[in-house]
């Protein structure tokens, strides 16, 4: 099955039209796609993130919260329930996710959530084209792999104070 993606305007607003996600279209300046993150937060206060496997097109074994474009049809909490069952093979309940702020990056606006979980890792089942690794991380350990250079771009800097407020609670 082709995805397929509600195009978006600089702010935000559906176009109306929709691209198939090969269309080289979906890349050109000014048009924009939904997608979700989620940061799960455990109750030691650690954030779970995933390495990106080295067979992804775009920023291949950089570290990453888990998350995708949402498909046509979808919305941006069922797409997040999506995502983490086909990576990880975690169920998230979408009435638990907390949205925390909406972003515009590059050619993508994402809705970002939190939720509150402990998950064993060790349970875990990746899906081996997306995701090569997992780990729960301090919100320090993730600044450093930023900076460090290996973690996706344009996402920590929109949530890392709201991560770190999060975790004063």
């Amino acid at each position: 099955m082709i995805e397929k993606w509600k195009i978006l305007d600089d702010n935000g607003n559906s176009t109306g039209e929709v691209l198939e996600r090969n269309n080289p279209r979906v890349w050109d300046k000014g048009i924009y796609h939904l997608a979700s993150d989620v940061w799960i937060l455990n109750s030691e206060n650690k954030i779970l993130i995933q390495k990106r496997s080295e067979q992804k097109k775009l920023e291949p074994n950089v570290w990453a919260m888990t998350g995708g474009s949402v498909i046509f049809g979808e919305t941006p909490k069922e797409t997040i329930v999506r995502e983490a069952k086909e990576e990880l093979d975690i169920d998230i309940n979408p009435n638990n996710l907390q949205l925390i702020t909406k972003i515009k990056s590059l050619n993508v606006w994402v809705n970002t959530y939190l939720l509150k979980s402990d998950y064993d890792i060790s349970k875990m089942k990746f899906q081996p084209d997306e995701v090569s690794d997992v780990k729960w991380a301090t919100w320090e350990e993730i600044d450093n792999i930023v900076k460090q250079g290996k973690f996706i771009k344009y996402r920590w800097e929109f949530v890392s104070e709201i991560l770190k407020n999060e975790i004063k609670k």
